[in-house]
């Protein structure tokens, strides 16, 4: 008797099917998880850009001059030294800063004392919406400042990329103890 042995060709389709669906899950879980870790990475950039804007306004608002906050439709503008020493000696030299929106992109320009050199930075991108706003004691929360009273505490309110609002609320020097 003449016996052979092997598949039958249904026997090959199903198998070449099978590991066609079983190729085919694998593809789709392999990109799902690409997808996720590079919208992961970009919500990562984005916060870090954020953070580093609002870090940069946080510094130079710490080391604003007393009663150098001109705060006006559009535009946010101040005088900023160095830290302050234990003895409240001045350090180094004073920096007019000015924050302004053009378009959907924050820009901080900064010139030194006596310089007429600009430094144009760009702090953010994609900005939808910005507003800042003072605080004193005479009059509590306005969107500018006033001449015959020093804010104590700036507010920031930004929507940028797929943050809607972020609101911080920082002590300006008079402020601080």
């Amino acid at each position: 008797m003449n016996r052979q042995s092997g598949f039958t060709l249904l026997e090959l389709v199903i198998a070449i099917a099978i590991f066609a669906l079983l190729g085919l899950a694998s593809w789709r879980l392999f990109d799902g998880v690409v997808r996720t870790q590079q919208g992961a990475g970009q919500h990562e950039r984005d916060i870090r850009a954020l953070q580093r804007a609002v870090g940069v306004i946080e510094r130079d608002v710490w080391q604003a001059v007393a009663d150098s906050v001109v705060l006006a439709p559009g535009h946010l503008q101040l005088q900023r030294s160095h830290w302050r020493n234990p003895l409240d000696q001045p350090r180094s030299e004073r920096q007019a800063v000015i924050y302004r929106l053009e378009g959907t992109t924050l820009w901080r320009d900064s010139v030194g004392e006596g310089s007429t050199v600009v430094q144009r930075q760009k702090l953010l991108g994609d900005v939808r919406s910005l507003s800042w706003r003072v605080f004193d004691r005479q009059r509590g929360w306005h969107r500018e400042t006033a001449s015959d009273t020093a804010p104590l505490a700036l507010e920031l309110i930004v929507s940028a990329g797929r943050f809607e609002q972020i609101r911080r609320v920082l002590p300006l020097p008079e402020a601080l103890p």
